[in-house]
Protein backbone atom coordinates (compact mmCIF):
# COMPACT_ATOMS: atom_id res chain seq x y z
CA UNK A 1 0.00 0.00 0.00
CA UNK A 2 1.02 3.33 -0.69
CA UNK A 3 0.06 6.95 0.08
CA UNK A 4 -2.13 9.42 -2.01
CA UNK A 5 0.57 12.42 -3.32
CA UNK A 6 -2.11 15.19 -2.66
CA UNK A 7 -4.22 13.97 1.18
CA UNK A 8 -1.53 11.38 2.15
CA UNK A 9 -4.20 8.89 2.86
CA UNK A 10 -3.31 4.97 2.73
CA UNK A 11 -4.26 3.99 -0.99
CA UNK A 12 -4.02 0.51 -2.86
CA UNK A 13 -0.91 0.07 -4.85
CA UNK A 14 -3.06 -0.67 -8.18
CA UNK A 15 -5.96 2.27 -7.86
CA UNK A 16 -5.20 4.49 -10.08
CA UNK A 17 -7.25 7.45 -8.17
CA UNK A 18 -7.17 8.45 -4.69
CA UNK A 19 -10.89 7.30 -3.41
CA UNK A 20 -10.34 10.22 -0.87
CA UNK A 21 -9.67 13.50 -2.67
CA UNK A 22 -9.85 11.87 -6.32
CA UNK A 23 -5.97 12.93 -7.37
CA UNK A 24 -4.79 10.44 -10.05
CA UNK A 25 -1.94 8.54 -9.13
CA UNK A 26 1.24 8.42 -10.72
CA UNK A 27 3.98 5.88 -10.81
CA UNK A 28 6.37 4.89 -13.20
CA UNK A 29 4.94 2.18 -14.68
CA UNK A 30 1.63 4.27 -15.28
CA UNK A 31 0.72 5.94 -18.37
CA UNK A 32 -0.41 9.20 -18.94
CA UNK A 33 -3.80 10.31 -17.71
CA UNK A 34 -5.95 12.91 -18.90
CA UNK A 35 -8.43 14.26 -16.55
CA UNK A 36 -12.07 13.20 -17.45
CA UNK A 37 -14.05 16.17 -19.12
CA UNK A 38 -17.34 17.31 -17.42
CA UNK A 39 -19.54 15.62 -14.92
CA UNK A 40 -17.79 13.07 -13.04
CA UNK A 41 -18.66 10.91 -9.97
CA UNK A 42 -16.24 12.47 -6.86
CA UNK A 43 -17.00 10.43 -3.79
CA UNK A 44 -19.74 7.37 -3.36
CA UNK A 45 -21.88 6.94 0.10
CA UNK A 46 -23.19 3.75 0.76
CA UNK A 47 -25.03 1.53 1.77
CA UNK A 48 -28.11 4.29 2.32
CA UNK A 49 -31.90 3.73 2.47
CA UNK A 50 -34.38 5.96 0.95
CA UNK A 51 -37.67 6.68 2.20
CA UNK A 52 -40.22 5.23 -0.01
CA UNK A 53 -38.04 3.07 -2.19
CA UNK A 54 -37.32 -0.28 -1.73
CA UNK A 55 -33.60 -1.77 -1.77
CA UNK A 56 -30.33 -0.38 -0.74
CA UNK A 57 -28.58 2.46 -2.57
CA UNK A 58 -25.83 4.01 -3.10
CA UNK A 59 -25.26 8.09 -2.98
CA UNK A 60 -22.74 9.18 -5.74
CA UNK A 61 -21.93 12.47 -5.62
CA UNK A 62 -21.00 15.07 -8.19
CA UNK A 63 -20.56 18.84 -8.42
CA UNK A 64 -23.91 19.18 -9.95
CA UNK A 65 -26.19 16.46 -8.45
CA UNK A 66 -26.74 13.12 -6.32
CA UNK A 67 -27.38 9.77 -8.29
CA UNK A 68 -29.05 7.38 -6.26
CA UNK A 69 -27.89 3.70 -7.53
CA UNK A 70 -29.65 0.86 -6.32
CA UNK A 71 -27.19 -1.87 -5.54
CA UNK A 72 -27.19 -5.50 -4.39
CA UNK A 73 -26.58 -6.24 -1.10
CA UNK A 74 -24.32 -9.29 0.16
CA UNK A 75 -22.07 -9.79 3.37
CA UNK A 76 -18.43 -8.27 2.80
CA UNK A 77 -15.45 -10.17 2.50
CA UNK A 78 -12.69 -11.52 4.31
CA UNK A 79 -10.01 -8.88 2.70
CA UNK A 80 -12.43 -5.83 2.97
CA UNK A 81 -13.16 -7.11 6.86
CA UNK A 82 -9.90 -6.70 7.59
CA UNK A 83 -8.79 -3.70 6.10
CA UNK A 84 -11.40 -1.89 7.62
CA UNK A 85 -10.70 -3.48 11.55
CA UNK A 86 -6.91 -1.75 10.81
CA UNK A 87 -8.89 1.32 10.22
CA UNK A 88 -8.44 1.55 6.46
CA UNK A 89 -11.89 3.12 4.99
CA UNK A 90 -12.20 2.65 1.23
CA UNK A 91 -15.13 4.29 -0.06
CA UNK A 92 -17.33 1.20 -1.24
CA UNK A 93 -16.20 -1.42 1.08
CA UNK A 94 -18.64 -1.85 3.10
CA UNK A 95 -20.77 -5.12 2.98
CA UNK A 96 -22.24 -3.74 0.18
CA UNK A 97 -21.71 -5.11 -3.74
CA UNK A 98 -18.64 -2.93 -5.45
CA UNK A 99 -19.97 0.64 -5.42
CA UNK A 100 -16.55 1.84 -6.39
CA UNK A 101 -17.07 0.71 -9.53
CA UNK A 102 -19.36 4.06 -9.68
CA UNK A 103 -15.95 6.14 -9.82
CA UNK A 104 -15.36 4.60 -13.05
CA UNK A 105 -18.76 5.42 -14.65
CA UNK A 106 -20.13 8.53 -15.83
CA UNK A 107 -22.81 9.97 -13.74
CA UNK A 108 -25.62 8.51 -16.90
CA UNK A 109 -24.13 5.16 -17.14
CA UNK A 110 -24.87 4.91 -13.17
CA UNK A 111 -28.36 5.92 -14.45
CA UNK A 112 -28.84 3.63 -16.81
CA UNK A 113 -27.95 0.39 -14.97
CA UNK A 114 -31.03 0.34 -13.14
CA UNK A 115 -34.60 1.77 -14.24
CA UNK A 116 -34.60 3.03 -10.03
CA UNK A 117 -31.87 5.06 -10.59
CA UNK A 118 -32.48 8.63 -10.20
CA UNK A 119 -30.52 12.22 -9.35
CA UNK A 120 -31.22 15.05 -7.55
CA UNK A 121 -29.59 18.29 -8.45
CA UNK A 122 -27.36 20.25 -5.98
CA UNK A 123 -29.53 23.33 -6.93
CA UNK A 124 -32.84 22.34 -6.52
CA UNK A 125 -32.18 21.61 -2.72
CA UNK A 126 -33.11 24.57 -0.66
CA UNK A 127 -32.40 22.76 3.01
CA UNK A 128 -31.01 19.81 4.76
CA UNK A 129 -31.95 18.95 7.85
CA UNK A 130 -29.29 16.54 9.55
CA UNK A 131 -29.95 14.05 12.71
CA UNK A 132 -28.82 10.70 14.07
CA UNK A 133 -31.09 8.01 14.74
CA UNK A 134 -30.01 4.42 16.24
CA UNK A 135 -26.34 4.56 14.81
CA UNK A 136 -27.00 6.32 11.54
CA UNK A 137 -27.54 9.36 10.33
CA UNK A 138 -30.62 11.00 8.37
CA UNK A 139 -30.78 13.27 6.42
CA UNK A 140 -34.03 15.27 5.18
CA UNK A 141 -33.40 16.52 1.90
CA UNK A 142 -36.18 19.29 1.08
CA UNK A 143 -36.51 20.20 -2.73
CA UNK A 144 -39.23 21.84 -4.73
CA UNK A 145 -42.03 21.48 -2.42
CA UNK A 146 -40.72 17.53 -2.14
CA UNK A 147 -38.77 15.76 0.81
CA UNK A 148 -36.24 13.21 0.25
CA UNK A 149 -35.15 11.45 3.45
CA UNK A 150 -32.37 9.25 3.49
CA UNK A 151 -30.43 7.21 6.17
CA UNK A 152 -26.77 6.66 5.78
CA UNK A 153 -24.12 5.16 7.85
CA UNK A 154 -22.79 7.07 10.75
CA UNK A 155 -19.45 8.25 9.41
CA UNK A 156 -17.85 11.36 9.75
CA UNK A 157 -16.59 11.00 5.73
CA UNK A 158 -20.38 10.97 5.36
CA UNK A 159 -21.39 13.69 6.81
CA UNK A 160 -18.33 15.58 5.19
CA UNK A 161 -19.65 14.83 1.88
CA UNK A 162 -23.24 16.12 2.89
CA UNK A 163 -21.83 19.30 4.34
CA UNK A 164 -19.63 19.51 1.23
CA UNK A 165 -22.41 19.40 -1.09
CA UNK A 166 -24.78 21.78 1.02
CA UNK A 167 -22.52 24.25 2.66
CA UNK A 168 -25.15 27.07 3.54
CA UNK A 169 -28.20 24.53 3.01
CA UNK A 170 -27.18 22.35 6.45
CA UNK A 171 -28.73 22.31 9.91
CA UNK A 172 -28.54 19.64 12.33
Amino acid sequence: MTKCASCGKVILDDMSFCPYCGQPVVSDESERFEPAKGEVITAVAAPVRIEGHEGIFALAFTKERLIFARIESHLGDRTKGELLQAGIFFPGSSGTSNVSRFYEMTPEQVLEESPVNFILDNADVDAVKLSYDAGSYVADLRHSEKRTKITLPYDKYYRDLLFRAFENRMSW
